[in-house]
């Protein structure tokens, strides 16, 4: 009966310190909203960290203003260009399905499997990121309100620092991916050079495999109009790529900057000797409110 009662006490005990805990991190929360800004300079925070990212995704029209409401000629635009991403993209998907169909060597259709099944995942991840636009807006407000609520120049520089290296990260994929996947869709298709069949019929190479059925594409302009629509749809491609790359570099390396931050509230409240009571009460809040905001 009395280890049943300890037990009991103790449980007791350890829901009222996490109440106490719950509720100062209330009270403290509802102060940092109400007085000035820590952070004068957010916004610029804010532009730096998501420049690359943000640039890509305004180029797909995927990019969500998360403080403030879009004017009708911004919703115009963004339509507008889902519509020719859209559009792009299936350009070069389904013609590429029909030449698959149709094409009987079995060497051809095994090496356009995997152009076709990149089309499809790019249009995949894209209607993703359409799709999810509410839920990258609320990640974006969050961090926003992390830079916001900063209380001194040592979290500030933590945070840069694991930016940086999250616009590194972005840096060298758009650099890969551009790099890569441009020349395989322009240089190479000018390097293999024009080809005559055993019938003295020239065929131009184009960067993708397609058919179109009677339409005639060797004949100009013909040739450079699909030659320049399956360029754009590379640019579109792979820019969907290094958008999803950029909002993970982005999320992963904030989060990495508030643990940081955590780690060093943490070692500051073990190190340093404090003497008032109320001082502990007040750095062990900030470390649980920290903790909480990561962990949302």
């Amino acid at each position: 009966m009395r280890k049943r009662k300890r037990i009991t006490n103790l449980l007791y005990s350890f829901y009222l310190l996490q109440s106490a805990c719950h509720s100062v991190c209330i009270k403290i929360s509802y102060r940092l909203d109400k007085r000035m800004l820590h952070n004068e300079y957010y916004k610029d925070d804010m532009i730096y960290i998501t420049q690359l990212t943000r640039n890509v995704l305004s180029l797909l029209g995927v990019w969500p203003n998360y403080n403030r409401r879009r004017t009708i000629g911004e919703k115009i635009r963004k339509y507008f260009l889902i519509s020719i991403s859209y559009i792009l993209l299936y350009c070069v998907l389904i013609p590429g399905a029909l030449f698959w169909m149709i094409e009987k060597r079995t060497r051809v259709r095994v090496q356009t499997i995997p152009l076709l099944f990149y089309g499809f995942m790019a249009s995949s991840k894209y209607s993703n990121l359409i799709f999810r636009e509410k839920n990258i807006r609320r990640c974006l407000k969050h961090i926003e309100q992390d830079w916001r609520i900063i209380t001194s120049a040592e979290e500030r520089d933590m945070m840069i620092e694991s930016a940086k290296i999250g616009r590194r990260l972005v840096t060298l994929c758009a650099v890969f991916m551009y790099g890569s996947g441009l020349s395989f869709r322009s240089i190479l298709p000018f390097a293999k050079g024009k080809i005559v069949t055993a019938q003295n019929i020239t065929i131009k190479p184009l960067p993708c495999p397609a058919y179109f059925f009677s339409f005639d594409i060797q004949v100009s302009p013909a040739y450079e109009l699909i030659f320049a629509m399956q360029f754009l749809s590379g640019i579109v491609t792979y820019s969907i790529t290094i958008a999803l790359c950029g909002l993970a570099a982005v999320f992963v390396m904030h989060a990495c900057g508030q643990l940081r931050i955590l780690v060093d509230l943490m070692r500051n409240l073990v190190e340093d000797q404090w003497q008032e009571k109320q001082e502990v009460d007040k750095k062990l809040a900030k470390m649980v409110e920290h903790q909480i905001r990561i962990r949302r």
